[in-house]
């Protein structure tokens, strides 16, 4: 499904999944989206993001919210600080929005780079658009600590959100991004944001959030997520980067013993954290009858489908830093059948793709040297 499909559907409520089977597998159609929408605002534009690498995309991208803030529109950007270690390691290793790193982060750094794949990208990009957007009269900037989430809106109108960071190398990956256009459906994310209303399992569509600087923290995608899981009848699908949360682990295994089919896509090599994917893949897998099939292609989705017909996807992997320590957005969507359809659509097509494993064997473990620095990244993050 082409991300222009939801023009027409503004005032209907639409949901769009912005994807194209036929192109980049999301990424370019979001991208593409992003900059219509940015084009088109009028008021008011809200940018969270977790990485924003200065890269191509991430400079078409800054010169349409530099436009939007020439015109007048008022811009909002929230950008995670942590997510600038991830932007120094890997690829052109420049940040969109430059900050000096403390002599702690500079020795985080160095203590985890070699956990990481060589994937540097050499330019002579440097920080002045990104310079000029923070400097700009009409954009309030903001850096957060352990904010996961990645979601833009536009005139209280339009809300874009899912998986997708803003860097090149997402037109290679399988991701996933949702447009919501309708007014009423944004207020009630604002609502659920600031903590106003409660989660309802009876609405079509929700918001989960985590929210870790709230009294008490607010940590609601794992709790529904063990919920569904406990709920489904029939079968379970997973196509998520990153995992290891021990709870959804056991719960997983759980719902085969009652009958379910759980299945899960997975990378076979992951940019980054793949020892620990595979040590519980392969726990999950010697544990119960779990179907498990390998992309060639970087999976960076976090999706969940319970009987094909409850979704829940955003911006939170199955890891315990997306799970228990970080901000994050979900949304669980429900009797949608043509967003479902084109979901279970995009789903098939990367399961064909895929390969699944007939034993443990291709679930290789890695040294106890990478595993050791692994564990000393995961305790660092």
């Amino acid at each position: 499904m082409d991300g222009n499909s939801a023009e027409a559907d503004i005032g209907n409520g639409a949901l769009t999944l912005l994807c194209d089977p036929q192109g980049d597998d999301g990424a370019g159609a979001v991208y593409r989206r992003v900059i219509q929408r940015l084009d088109e605002a009028e008021e008011t534009i809200e940018i969270h993001m977790f990485v924003w690498r200065n890269d191509a995309i991430s400079n078409e991208i800054g010169e349409a919210v530099l436009r939007a803030a020439e015109r007048g529109v008022k811009i909002r950007i929230r950008k995670d600080r942590g997510a600038i270690m991830y932007e120094r390691i890997e690829m052109n290793r420049r940040s969109f929005f430059d900050s000096k790193l403390t002599m702690g982060a500079r020795l985080k750094l160095a203590a985890i780079r070699p956990t990481f794949p060589d994937t540097r990208v050499r330019d002579d990009r440097n920080a002045s658009l990104g310079e000029a957007i923070r400097n700009h009269p009409n954009v309030t900037f903001h850096w957060g600590d352990h904010t996961h989430t990645k979601y833009y809106i536009f005139d209280e109108r339009v809300m874009i959100l899912g998986s997708v960071n803003i860097e090149d190398r997402h037109l290679e990956y399988h991701d996933y991004m949702v447009e919501i256009a309708c007014r009423e459906t944004i207020r009630r994310f604002r609502r659920r944001d600031r903590g106003e209303a409660s989660f309802d399992s009876g609405r079509d569509l929700d918001f989960l959030l985590n929210h870790r600087a709230e009294t008490p923290p607010r940590f609601e995608i794992k709790k529904q997520i063990l919920r569904s899981i406990a709920e489904a009848q029939h079968a379970i699908y997973v196509e998520m980067a990153y995992i290891g949360d021990p709870e959804v682990s056991l719960r997983l295994i759980g719902a085969t013993r009652h009958g379910v089919r759980v299945k899960i896509l997975f990378s076979r090599a992951a940019n980054v954290g793949n020892d620990i994917n595979y040590r519980v893949l392969k726990k999950l897998y010697e544990a119960a009858d779990i179907e498990v099939c390998l992309s060639d292609r970087m999976l960076h989705s976090k999706l969940m489908l319970f009987d094909w017909k409850v979704a829940i996807l955003g911006s939170a992997n199955l890891s315990v830093f997306s799970m228990e320590k970080a901000d994050e957005l979900d949304i669980i969507v429900r009797d949608r059948p043509e967003f479902m359809k084109a979901l279970n659509a995009e789903v098939r097509r990367r399961l064909d793709a895929s390969e699944r494993i007939e034993s443990v064997k291709p679930l290789r473990n890695y040294s106890s040297f990478l595993a050791s620095l692994q564990q000393l990244h995961q305790k660092l993050s």
